[in-house]
C-alpha cells in the first residue's frame, strides 16, 4: 500500500517520504520535523497520513511548479487543493486530470483541509509586494466544487455523524457537489505519545489549555480558576510573556508542561476543530474538562460541553470518586485507539476508498 499526500500550496512543510516510520525530506534525504512535530516520527497535526504506510509521502506542489513527480505505484491520494490550485490562472494544471497523469493507477480522493471562515482566507487588496495567493479569490469556492466533483471521492477528516458532519457549510457543499463527503476519523499517532510521554503518577491539578486563537480559549481560564478556588485544587496554565511568541515552548516542552496534572482543562467552543489537544489528554491518561471539539463527545462524553453547571456537577463527581475518574480515563484510552489511532484510520481508509 502507498498514500500520497498532496498539497497544492503550504509555507510551512516542504516535501518528505517516511522510511523506517522516520520523515525524510526529499531535498536532502535526512530526518525531517517542522514546527507542529514532535519528531520526524510524529507529527501532531499537518500532513500526518503518509505516516500509515511505509514508503509513502507528502508534497507540497509549490516545491514541484504544479506538477507531482510521475508515479505509478501509488494506491491512494489524498488532495487538498484550497489556495494556488483553485485560482483561474492555475487551476488547468492543478486540475484532477493532470493529478491522475501524474498517479495513474490511484484513486484520488478530495481531501477538504481547511472550510470557511478559514478556506478563502486572506485581504480583499493586496499590499505591494504581496503573493496573488494571499488575497481572498471569488472563485475559490465554485472551483472547490467543480475539483471535488472530478475526483473519486471526496473526504473530511472527521468522525462520521460527529460536531464536524453538521456544520452547515459541509451540508451545502455537499449538496452542491456529485458526491456524498466521505467522514474519516483524524489519525493520532497514540503509540508514540504512550511510548514517549505517559506516566501515571498525576499531580491532584487543573493545567487551562490556552490555545493560540483566542476565540478558543473560551472562559477555559475563568473556569478553571473557579473551580481551583472553590475546590482548593492548584490551577496551572501556560505562561504567555508579552515578549515572546506564542509558540516559545517545543512541543516537547508543552507536553511535558501539561501531562503531569490529573486535570486539563479545554472550553473550547468551536465545533469546526477536530480536538487534536483533546486526543492528546486522552493518550496520556489525563481527563478532559470541556470543549465542543470534534473528539471531545467520542472522548470525554460526560464533559463535552461549555456549561459550567454541568461540568462541575461532573468534575465533582471525579474528584470525589477514583473509579469515576479511572471509568473516564479507560474509556478514553479505549476510544482514541479504536477511532483515531494508525491501525483504525488504515482499516478505514481502505475500506472506504479502496475496497
Amino acid at each position: 500500500m502507498k498514500l500520497a499526500e498532496v498539497w497544492d500550496y503550504t509555507a510551512r512543510v516542504e516535501s518528505f517520504y517516511v522510511k523506517d516510520g522516520t520523515a525524510m525530506s526529499f531535498k536532502t534525504n535526512e530526518p525531517y520535523m517542522y514546527g507542529h512535530s514532535l519528531s520526524s516520527k510524529c507529527f501532531l497535526q499537518g500532513p500526518v497520513y503518509p505516516f500509515l504506510w511505509e514508503g509513502s509521502y507528502f508534497l507540497n506542489l509549490e516545491e514541484y511548479d504544479g506538477v507531482p513527480p510521475y508515479d505509478p505505484e501509488v494506491d491512494l491520494v489524498l488532495y487538498a487543493n484550497e489556495r494556488v490550485g483553485l485560482m483561474h490562472e492555475y487551476y488547468e494544471k492543478y486540475s484532477v486530470d493532470n493529478i491522475r497523469k501524474q498517479f495513474p493507477n490511484a484513486v484520488i480522493v478530495g481531501f477538504i483541509k481547511e472550510i470557511p471562515p478559514s478556506f478563502n482566507s486572506g485581504p480583499t487588496f493586496l499590499s505591494p509586494g504581496e503573493a496573488p495567493r494571499r488575497a481572498v479569490r471569488k472563485e475559490r469556492p465554485i472551483n472547490r466544487i467543480n475539483l471535488f466533483n472530478d475526483c473519486d471521492f471526496v473526504n473530511m477528516p472527521s468522525i462520521p455523524d460527529g460536531a464536524c458532519a453538521t456544520i452547515p457549510y459541509l451540508n451545502d457543499l455537499e449538496n452542491n457537489i456529485n458526491k456524498k463527503i466521505v467522514y474519516t476519523p483524524g489519525l493520532m499517532n497514540v503509540d508514540y505519545l504512550y511510548e514517549n510521554y505517559y506516566d501515571n503518577v498525576k499531580t491532584n491539578s487543573i493545567f487551562a489549555y490556552t490555545p493560540c486563537q483566542h476565540h478558543r480559549r473560551g472562559d477555559t481560564f475563568e473556569f478553571a480558576q473557579y473551580i481551583g478556588k472553590k475546590y482548593n485544587l492548584p490551577v496551572y496554565s501556560k505562561p504567555l510573556p508579552d515578549d515572546k511568541p506564542f509558540y516559545y515552548l517545543s512541543n516537547h516542552d508543552f507536553i511535558k508542561m501539561w501531562s503531569p496534572h490529573l486535570y486539563h482543562f479545554n472550553l473550547d467552543p468551536t465545533d469546526t476543530q477536530p480536538g487534536q489537544q483533546c486526543k492528546q489528554v486522552a493518550c496520556l491518561g489525563s481527563i478532559n474538562i470541556g470543549g465542543r471539539n470534534d473528539s471531545h463527545e467520542v472522548l470525554f462524553p460526560e464533559t463535552a460541553t461549555c456549561d459550567w453547571g454541568k461540568l462541575e456537577e461532573v468534575f465533582v463527581k471525579y474528584m470525589e470518586d477514583e473509579n469515576e475518574r479511572f471509568k473516564a480515563i479507560e474509556h478514553a484510552w479505549k476510544s482514541v485507539n479504536e477511532i483515531f489511532g494508525f491501525d483504525s484510520v488504515r482499516k478505514t481508509l481502505i475500506k472506504e476508498f479502496l475496497q
